[in-house]
C-alpha cells in the first residue's frame, strides 16, 4: 500500500534534499535544496517524523526562519540504510540494470511538505531524536560544539509518492501516520 511505502523510505533511507524558498536570493521565490541526514527514530522504533541535526550557520535553517514550509525528498535509489541491508537495493533504480533508473516510476520517489519547527533541547522529543540522530549518524555527535547545532523536525501536512507508472499517489497525513510500520517491512 502506498502509505506503508512512504512510511518504509522514511525510515530506511538516511538522507534526501530538504528544499526551502531562498531568503538569500532576494525577492523571488526560488527554491534552494540542500542535502540533509535525517532519521525518524532508532532502527527499532520508526515515528514517520523526519529529524534532522543543523545550525543556523546553514543556509536551510536562514530560509527557514523567513519562511518555514519545507519539503523533503526522497529517492528509492538512495536505499543502503544504517538500518537495512545494502542488498535491498532496488533493480528498477540501478542504473546498473537494463531499465533501471533513479527517474523510473517503479523506484518509488517521495516528497513530504511540512513546517519546519526547532525543537526544545531537553524535550523529551528532543532527547529521543538525539538518541536517533547520533545512533544512525554517529559523526554528527562529534561535529564542532561552537557551531550551536539544533534538531529540527517537519510538521508533516503534504505526502507525495510515485511509486509505478500512472501518476502521483496524495497520502494524507493521518493515513500516513496510521501505518504501523516495522522496521524490515515495506
Amino acid at each position: 500500500d502506498k502509505a506503508r511505502t512512504a512510511r518504509w523510505m522514511v525510515h530506511s533511507l538516511d538522507w534526501g534534499t530538504l528544499t526551502t524558498i531562498s531568503s538569500r536570493l532576494g525577492d523571488r521565490d526560488v527554491p534552494f535544496g540542500n542535502i540533509y541526514s535525517f532519521v525518524d527514530g532508532t532502527c527499532t522504533n520508526s515515528t514517520g517524523i523526519p529529524y534532522f541535526y543543523g545550525t543556523y550557520m546553514d543556509q536551510s535553517l536562514i530560509d527557514s526562519m523567513a519562511n518555514p514550509m519545507v519539503s523533503l525528498s526522497l529517492s528509492e535509489a538512495s536505499v543502503s540504510s544504517v538500518c537495512g541491508n545494502k542488498e535491498d537495493r532496488i533493480e528498477a533504480c540501478s542504473l546498473e540494470s537494463r531499465f533501471g533508473d533513479p527517474e523510473n516510476p517503479v523506484c518509488a520517489r517521495l516528497t513530504l511538505t511540512g513546517e519546519l519547527i526547532v525543537l526544545q533541547d531537553g524535550s523529551a522529543e528532543y532527547d529521543f531524536a538525539a538518541e536517533s540522530l547520533f545512533q544512525r549518524h554517529a559523526t554528527m555527535a562529534h561535529w564542532p560544539r561552537d557551531h550551536n547545532w539544533l534538531i529540527f523536525k517537519i510538521d508533516l501536512q503534504d505526502v507525495w509518492l510515485i511509486d509505478y507508472f500512472g501518476g502521483a499517489a496524495i497520502i494524507s497525513p493521518d493515513e500516513y501516520f496510521g501505518v504501523d510500520l516495522l522496521a524490515t517491512t515495506k
